[in-house]
C-alpha cells in the first residue's frame, strides 16, 4: 500500500477517535459548556485530520513498532515460502540456485514452482494503487463543490439588488459598530433566496430576500451575518469541507461535518445574545421565526452561512436561546480542562510515523543496517564510482552468493528487497 495513503489512513483513524469522543461528551455537557467553545473545539479534530505529525511516543508509533515486532517473529518462525514471490526477477534468480548447495537437499535447479495465480498479481497490483483511487476521488468531489458553489453564487449575484434606502444602511453601520467589524459590507436584496444570508470571502454581502423588515428583526439578522463574517466562518466551513474531501471513505468526517454546520449557529447566536444583552433572547427568537416563515425549497450550499437551515434546527436553537445565561467560572475552568485534554489526545493518538515512510531508501552498502549479517551486506548493489562509474567486486561477489548454504539462501528473504532481486537477476549465472 503506498505509504501516501497509510498516513491518510491513520489520519483518519486518529481523528474518528477523537470525533467519538467529542459526540459523547456533547451527550452529557452539551447544556454546562459554552456554545463557541463547541464550536471551536472541532478545529482540533480537522487539525489532527488534516496535519500528518505526532511526538515520538503516540498511540499510532507504539502500533507500528508492535506489528513491526510480530512481523518479525513471524516471519523468523515461518518456513520460508517466499519462493512463489510473484517478482520475475525473484523466480529467475530462486530457479537459478545451485542444486549441489551444502547441508539440504533440495529439487534440482530449474524444476518449475508453483506460480501465484493471475487474480493474486490483479490484487496485489490493486493494492498497490488503490492510492490513485482515492485520490481521484477526493479531486472530484473537491471540484463538485467549488463547481455547485461558483454556481449558487452565481445564482445569486444575478438577481442581488443594492439596497439604497439610507434608514436600512444607517442601521447596517450601527450593528456592524455593536458587532465590530470594521471593514464596509455590503447589503443587497434578492427575492429569489429563502432566508438572509452572507456570501463572499474578501468582499462580504448581506443578502436579504425582502427588504420590507422591521427594524427590529434587520437589526438582529445584521448583528448575526456580521458576526459570521467577523468569525471567518466561510473559511471554516470551507476548512470542513476540504476534510470532508480527504476523508470522503469516513463517515464520521461527514457527521462531524453536520455537527459543525450546526454548532456554528448555536454559537453565532451565542455571540450576538452576548453583545446585546439576555434581555433581547425573546426578540432574537422571533426574528428566526419569521425568517423560517418565509423559507421555502431551496437546496443548500456548503459555501455560504444562513440565518436558519431547517426547522429541527431552529427548534433546537430557539431552546438555546430562551435558556441563554453567561457561562460561570466553573464552567470557563472546566472548558480550559477539557480542551487541554482534547489538544493531549490528539497529540498522543499521532499518526502513521513518517519517519518509517521517508526512512525507507534502497539497500546500499553505506545504507544498510548495523545488525545485517555480513554475507548479506556483501551482496547489496554498491554505489558507482565517482571516477570509473563502475561498482567494484561484482565477479567476487557472484562467486560468494553462488557458495552460500541452505539458511543462508533462507535468511537471504527477510534483506533482499526488489531491487536487490532485479540486481542478481540481470547477472549471468
Amino acid at each position: 500500500m503506498n505509504d501516501v495513503l497509510k498516513i491518510i489512513l491513520s489520519l483518519s483513524l486518529s481523528g474518528s477517535l477523537l470525533i467519538l469522543a467529542l459526540l459523547l461528551g456533547k451527550r452529557f455537557l452539551r447544556d454546562k459548556l459554552s456554545r463557541q467553545w463547541q464550536y471551536y473545539i472541532w478545529l482540533i479534530v480537522i487539525l489532527r485530520l488534516l496535519l500528518p505529525f505526532s511526538p515520538k511516543i503516540s498511540l499510532m508509533n507504539l502500533m507500528e513498532k508492535t506489528y513491526q515486532t510480530i512481523d518479525q517473529f513471524v516471519t523468523k518462525s515461518t518456513p520460508s515460502t517466499r519462493g512463489q514471490s510473484t517478482s520475475p526477477a525473484v523466480k529467475s534468480i530462486y530457479l537459478s540456485i545451485p542444486a549441489n548447495i551444502p547441508g539440504h537437499d533440495i529439487k534440482q535447479a530449474g524444476e518449475p514452482l508453483t506460480l501465484p495465480h493471475p487474480l493474486g498479481n490483479m490484487v496485489s497490483s490493486l493494492t498497490r494503487h488503490i492510492w490513485v483511487i482515492w485520490l481521484l476521488a477526493a479531486v472530484g468531489i473537491l471540484i463538485r463543490k467549488v463547481t455547485i458553489y461558483q454556481s449558487f453564487i452565481r445564482y445569486i449575484n444575478t438577481g442581488r439588488i443594492p439596497v439604497s434606502d439610507i434608514k436600512m444602511l444607517d442601521a447596517l453601520y450601527v450593528a456592524s459598530k455593536r458587532a465590530g467589524v470594521k471593514k464596509p459590507v455590503e447589503l443587497c436584496v434578492n427575492p429569489l433566496i429563502s432566508s438572509p444570508l452572507l456570501t463572499g470571502f474578501f468582499h462580504p454581502c448581506i443578502v436579504l430576500p425582502d427588504a420590507d423588515i422591521s427594524e427590529t428583526d434587520f437589526l438582529y439578522i445584521a448583528m448575526h451575518e456580521l458576526t459570521h463574517y467577523k468569525r471567518k466562518d466561510i473559511f471554516y466551513k470551507w476548512l470542513v469541507q476540504i476534510t470532508v474531501c480527504l476523508h470522503w471513505f469516513n463517515p464520521l468526517v461527514h457527521l462531524m461535518a453536520g455537527e459543525i454546520n450546526k454548532a456554528c449557529e448555536f454559537s453565532c447566536d451565542e455571540a450576538v445574545l452576548t453583545k446585546t444583552g439576555c434581555d433581547g433572547a425573546l426578540d432574537y427568537g422571533k426574528t428566526l421565526l419569521d425568517a423560517m416563515a418565509a423559507i421555502r425549497k431551496y437546496k443548500k450550499n456548503p459555501g455560504v452561512v444562513s440565518l436558519s437551515e431547517n426547522k429541527q434546527l431552529l427548534k433546537e436553537r430557539l431552546g438555546a436561546i430562551m435558556n441563554f445565561h453567561k457561562q460561570s467560572r466553573a464552567a470557563h475552568f472546566l472548558t480550559g480542562v477539557l480542551t487541554l485534554c482534547i489538544l493531549f489526545a490528539s497529540a498522543f493518538i499521532g499518526v502513521y510515523p513518517v519517519a518509517t515512510v521517508t526512512g525507507a531508501t534502497s539497500k546500499t552498502t553505506s545504507q544498510t543496517d548495523d545488525t545485517t549479517p555480513e554475507y548479506i551486506k556483501d551482496t547489496i548493489p554498491e554505489t558507482p564510482n565517482d571516477d570509473t562509474g563502475e561498482s567494484d567486486g561484482s565477479e567476487g561477489k557472484k562467486t560468494r552468493v553462488k557458495n552460500w548454504n541452505w539458511d543462508q539462501w533462507n535468511e537471504i528473504w527477510d534483506y533482499w528487497d526488489d531491487e536487490d532481486w532485479d540486481y542478481w537477476h540481470k547477472e549471468e549465472w
